[in-house]
């Protein structure tokens, strides 16, 4: 269950598909070890350039709270 804050914070997987358009997340994981594991599935599969940092995304359960 998710705490009522306003924010998640996790990890955030980004793919850069070239053409300007600059880095896309794809995947969001509140759980390092989830992140990680992604992150390898992700280089293993994809032809371009991965990464993963820290982020946060807006919480659901906040904004339906209210």
């Amino acid at each position: 269950m998710h705490k009522n804050n306003k924010y998640l914070y996790g990890w955030k997987i980004s793919v850069n598909y070239g053409y300007g358009h600059g880095w896309e997340v794809e995947c969001f994981e509140e759980d390092y070890t989830q992140a990680k594991l992604n992150l390898r599935l992700y280089r293993k599969n994809m032809h371009y350039p991965v990464r993963m940092t820290q982020g946060r995304e807006e919480n659901s359960y906040y904004k339906a709270a209210k």
